[in-house]
């Protein structure tokens, strides 16, 4: 529906038509006036051509007095007409008042109400109702139109943010407010001429236009001039004189852009920088700062886009058994099913920035219990281990309001606490109310690394302790100090009955090595990469792993 559609049906006598559209737009200025005029219109015509029918019984409109004298004037001198048609039609000579010609002038008239109407609507929809300037929509329209016709002169658009006006009206009023933007317009129209376009772009944001500059010199030097001349601007308030502060960005016809919608976006972008980091200063479009910023807005969407679209899915990585070959259970390792992110890291790392990595947990935990209450059957007594970004979801109420069947999934979980989570004291006492409620068990992720240290792994006490890959990478070429401190390790856990796995397992020579120290599971790319299905190990490995366990004398159990 729009205004414009309306007015054409109208003139061209399409009332039913015209109303559609007029009504469609009663919030626009203007469209109610416009409805009440076509009504008239519309109830005059049937009336007119009644009376040309001869339907001498036919009714003026009462509805519509209020429009104009004009309209009682024609509803009389249709009722004469009418009256010297029969007479006429009897005999009788018609009289010379022309009122045919009358009734012409009295249509001509709704017509020139019409079209003037229509002019109204067109300045509103194109200016701003406060100021008289253009709005965007006209700016830009106009702006396309001073580039096609000198597209060889260098033109400059600068945006130009108020940064005082908030003040002015908190302070003063709004009636000052009003009083600040009259003279920001007072100032803009200083450089106004034929190749100037003047807008108001937002309520506290105005653009200027200028184009036909020799050289981009030249135009810079515009842009500048009339900042000073804006910033020299003051007006008197009832207690205080205040200086208009502003902040501009400019962008250059041809260097920034070839066309005015992209050269009012720089101009804008670079607005905007400078009110965010040093207002009242004008800065240049600078494409290298563009690139940064639209590369984080694009990743923030693209990390919006996975939150709501729940674009992820898990990877299985096997942890194997030492003594066998077999399979103890598998890390359910994030992956997005997108293009956007490199790794599970460069999705953590965003929503941390963005402050949505509570989002991301939700989301991640809720789609692996789904997952889990989907495949319990299949995994038998194999665990599942899930990484616990924070302490948040080590909580009974939390598991409840993923899934109903919380309490069984649980029996199949390992919840690993990673070494960026926290506050120790709060920490243990979680776990402690966890293992009150649920079977799952706690497993410590990289140990050895951060605060996943030996006081947490005191704290805590895990039913399993994963030791950090930089203690088992090249472990078989360690000096004796860090073979001896995994000793110790090993033997502390032992003691506990806390199973230990060796994390990132690459080589024969290291799975090896672990075997021989007495890790209780390996995990690592050359046992198995993860996979989206969960796999065994081949026939080759599991020989493998019970050769080097009978050789180091491992136990059979």
């Amino acid at each position: 529906m729009d205004i414009e559609t309306g007015l054409d049906n109208l003139l061209q006598g399409r009332f039913d038509a015209a109303l559609t559209e007029f009504e469609g737009c009663r919030q626009q200025p203007g469209a109610e006036k416009l409805c009440e005029l076509t009504r008239a219109c519309a109830e005059i015509s049937a009336y007119a051509a009644a009376l040309a029918e001869g339907d001498l019984s036919a009714r003026p409109p009462q509805k519509h007095r209020n429009l104009a004298s004009h309209l009682e004037s024609l509803h009389a001198k249709l009722r004469r007409l009418a009256r010297q048609l029969m007479l006429f039609s009897a005999g009788y000579p018609m009289p010379a008042v022309d009122d045919l010609g009358e009734l012409s002038e009295g249509l001509n008239y709704l017509i020139h109400q019409a079209q003037t109407c229509k002019k109204q609507v067109e300045h509103d929809q194109n200016h701003d109702v406060e100021t008289g300037l253009m709005n965007r929509k006209a700016f830009v329209r106009g702006l396309r139109e001073a580039l096609q016709m000198q597209p060889g002169k260098y033109g400059v658009l600068f945006s130009c943010g108020l940064d005082n006006l908030k003040y002015v009206n908190d302070t003063h009023g709004y009636d000052c407010g009003d009083l600040y933007i009259s003279k920001v317009v007072e100032a803009l129209r200083m450089c106004e001429n034929e190749s100037v376009l003047l807008a108001r772009t937002a309520g506290n944001e105005f653009a200027v236009y200028a184009h036909g500059f020799d050289n981009e010199e030249s135009a810079m030097r515009f842009a500048q001039d009339n900042r000073k001349t804006l910033l020299n601007t003051t007006i008197d308030l009832p207690s205080e004189i205040v200086r208009i502060r502003a902040s501009l960005g400019v962008a250059v016809y041809p260097s920034d852009a070839m066309t005015g919608d992209v050269l009012m976006n720089y101009a804008s972008h670079a607005m905007f920088e400078v009110q965010n980091f040093n207002r009242g200063t004008l800065m240049r479009f600078n494409p290298e700062i563009y690139r940064a910023k639209a590369n984080i807005l694009s990743r923030q969407e693209r990390l919006d886009e996975l939150l709501e679209g729940q674009l992820i899915r898990f990877a299985f990585q096997p942890i194997v058994s030492l003594k066998d070959g077999s399979i103890y259970g598998y890390e359910a390792l994030m992956r997005s099913t997108t293009p956007h992110f490199a790794s599970p890291l460069d999705m953590l790392q965003l929503a941390e920035a963005q402050s949505k990595l509570p989002q991301l947990e939700h989301l991640t935990f809720r789609m692996i219990f789904d997952w889990m209450d989907k495949h319990l059957a299949s995994l038998g007594r194999k665990k599942i281990f899930f990484n616990a970004i924070s302490a948040q979801y080590l909580d009974v109420n939390e598991l409840r309001s993923l899934h109903p069947c919380y309490e069984e999934i649980s029996q199949n979980m390992v919840f690993e606490i990673i070494e960026t989570a926290t506050s120790e004291d709060g920490l243990a006492r979680k776990i402690r109310e966890l293992r009150a409620e649920v079977a799952a068990f706690i497993a410590i992720d990289d140990f050895g690394c951060a605060h996943s240290n030996a006081l947490r792994l005191l704290n805590i006490s895990p039913e399993i302790l994963k030791i950090d890959s930089f203690f088992i990478r090249s472990i078989h070429k360690a000096p004796a100090s860090k073979r001896e401190f995994l000793s110790n390790i090993l033997v502390y856990c032992r003691s506990k009955g806390i199973l230990t796995v060796a994390e990132g397992v690459e080589t024969h020579e290291e799975l090896a090595s672990v075997i021989a120290l007495g890790f209780d599971l390996a995990q690592g790319f050359y046992l198995a990469r993860p996979n989206f299905t969960l796999q065994d190990l081949t026939a080759e490995q599991i020989d493998e792993i019970s050769v080097l366990a009978s050789a180091f004398g491992a136990s059979s159990d």
